[in-house]
């Protein structure tokens, strides 16, 4: 098999592994605004390597590293070459052998249009078998607080997140990934970064994707820790533009909190439910059982304004929802909605998805929603925890107009 046979199959067995759009997470998501703006930015904070191997390998988290300082110029003080930058990075691996895949040249705009960011792919065998390793090296506009960060357990199958400040600022995160798919597919990332932006990924797999060879990635976390924050990763920096822009911590969300939310919904359970895996820090969801049954929650809240006022307005709206939506309009202005769903807004067979929320004439808004499953990538059909009318007890109780 050539080269460019064994790329695309690498590339469709990635692929392959790419998990399902949740058409129905897609749905709550487009009535949760304020979460999608946060996990937009998460979604910048782990952008990775060239689009086209992003999209393909699911490369999607990117770190910063190195000791090197950030220098004021706009333009590269070290040009370097695609094979100088990859032939970098397989140096500071372990002994073994490597295979190119791909590689970008440093200051150059690749496929994702980015010139603050470069990167490469290559298969490397220590012996046990080919896994693919990638690396990205990108200078960003993002804090560690940002830039540094564990992926979203109720959204992705984890293992263990590690997670580390230095007393420089920076920081270092170690995340072990399985998949949703594939029980003996593994995907390890290491994360460093800067406080001025300077960020390196090592992102690695037990194999291919498609084709676990071995039962974890061949480096283990002192390895990955190690390479993330390697001293050799200055000369790639040098290699790239340097940002107009300091790093600036991420703008707080408006409105409470992600706990402050979880804090009120917890007391409005039914008596007799169990909360449990309440995780606060990647949004306000957590996992609740109740009379043999577990599902998780998500709840959101709209503060009095023109944009929820206009969320009223499309709630309300015929055929804004899906055939099995309730509205009832109160006497006070304003709108209950429940809702249930399959996979995707106008699905129903199997219902996979619950919600409820209440608009209010000024804005405001109350949502939560049900997914019938311990987290968010393993919903199943079946009844939930709680039925739409305790969801509706929930979002209406008065504690959240206060």
């Amino acid at each position: 098999m050539s080269f460019e046979d064994e790329f695309a199959q690498a590339l469709r067995g990635a692929v392959a592994l790419a998990p399902e759009p949740g058409l129905h997470t897609l749905a709550a998501a487009a009535q949760r605004r304020g979460r999608r703006r946060r996990n937009q930015r998460r979604a910048l904070a782990v952008s990775g390597l060239a689009a086209v191997l992003v999209v393909a390998v699911s490369l999607t988290a990117v770190v910063g590293g190195g000791s090197h300082a950030a220098r004021p110029a706009t333009e590269p003080v070290r040009p370097m070459t695609a094979e100088e930058s990859v032939g970098l990075f397989t140096s500071l691996l372990p002994p073994g052998k490597s295979r190119v895949l791909f590689a970008a040249t440093p200051a150059e705009a690749g496929p994702n249009g980015d010139r603050y960011q470069t990167g490469g792919t290559v298969l490397f065998d220590d012996g046990k078998g080919e896994s693919m390793i990638s690396y990205t090296v990108s200078r960003t506009e993002l804090t560690p607080e940002a830039g540094a960060v564990c992926m979203d357990g109720f959204s992705e199958p984890q293992e263990a997140c590690e997670r580390a400040v230095d007393t420089d600022g920076s920081a270092l995160v170690v995340d072990k990934l399985k998949d949703r798919n594939s029980d003996s597919h593994r995907e390890w990332r290491a994360t460093w970064a800067a406080p001025d932006g300077r960020r390196v990924t090592i992102i690695e797999h037990n194999g291919q994707p498609a084709t676990p060879n071995r039962e974890n990635p061949p480096l283990d976390a002192e390895q990955l820790r190690a390479l993330v924050t390697a001293p050799a990763w200055a000369r790639l920096f040098d290699a790239l533009p340097a940002r107009d822009i300091a790093p600036r911590p991420p703008t707080p969300e408006p409105g409470p909190k992600a706990e402050d939310l979880l804090a009120a919904l917890v007391p409005l359970l039914p008596p007799g439910a169990v909360p449990s895996g309440q995780d606060g820090r990647n949004g306000p969801h957590l996992t609740v059982t109740y009379e043999g049954r577990t599902s998780m929650l998500s709840v959101s809240v709209t503060e009095p304004g023109e944009r929820g006022v206009k969320d009223k307005e499309y709630a309300e709206a015929e055929g804004s929802a899906g055939p099995l939506a309730v509205r009832e309009r109160r006497p006070d202005g304003s709108t209950v909605v429940t809702n249930m769903f399959g996979n995707g807004k106008t699905a129903v067979d199997p219902v996979l998805h619950w919600a409820a929320a209440v608009h209010y004439a000024d804005g405001r808004a109350i949502e939560i929603n049900e997914w019938n499953g311990e987290n968010g990538y393993t919903f199943r059909p079946g009844n939930p925890a709680l039925g739409v009318d305790q969801l509706k007890a929930i979002v209406t109780a008065p504690v959240w107009l206060r």
